[in-house]
């Protein structure tokens, strides 16, 4: 890997060739929103766990990841001209494994394409809310370190979450 980032936020970044947010990096508890490229708007070529990728786009194919691995991660609600709004590994050299995206991918287990249901996407709050099937829906396996993205927690309730955000409960 070029770089290993831990609970980073790469937003509104441009590539030329593949990976507008991250190429060929590792990242954990980590937000991808606002990247573009022509592949791989948020990541190319990259392993990611425990993170979130949101609204990124590609003018080519995987408007999420392109050629990438990710564990326990949300990769939605991203865009693609030609293939793959979400994600795109052609050949399956790669695989989502425990990801909340859409349409549920070949190569990969425990998968699920029901929306995530985030506190507030159009004011970019991507943290789970109440209900959310990205609760407990990970593998611990895989679990991105002791805290999550806000220096909160990974697991409470027995189960890592999907994204960079553990949800610690409903509140006082």
């Amino acid at each position: 890997f070029l770089a290993t980032l831990n609970r980073c936020v790469l937003t509104d970044n441009t590539a030329s060739g593949g990976g507008g947010g991250a190429d060929s990096c590792a990242l954990n508890n980590c937000l991808l929103t606002g990247n573009t490229a022509p592949e791989g708007g948020g990541t190319w070529g990259s392993t990611l766990t425990n993170c979130t990728l949101a609204g990124n786009s590609a003018t080519s194919s995987g408007g999420g990841a392109f050629y990438s691995t990710l564990w326990n991660s949300i990769v939605f609600f991203n865009t693609a001209v030609t293939n793959g709004p979400n994600y795109w590994n052609p050949g399956g050299g790669f695989s989502l494994n425990y990801c909340c995206t859409t349409p549920l991918p070949t190569n990969g287990v425990g998968n699920l394409t029901d929306a995530p249901l985030f506190v507030d996407y159009p004011g970019g709050n991507l943290r789970l809310q109440a209900g959310s099937p990205g609760i407990d829906a990970g593998t611990n396996a895989y679990a991105a370190g002791p805290t999550d993205f806000d220096g909160l927690p990974r697991i409470v309730g027995g189960t890592v979450d999907l994204g960079a955000y553990e949800f610690q409960g409903a509140g006082p």
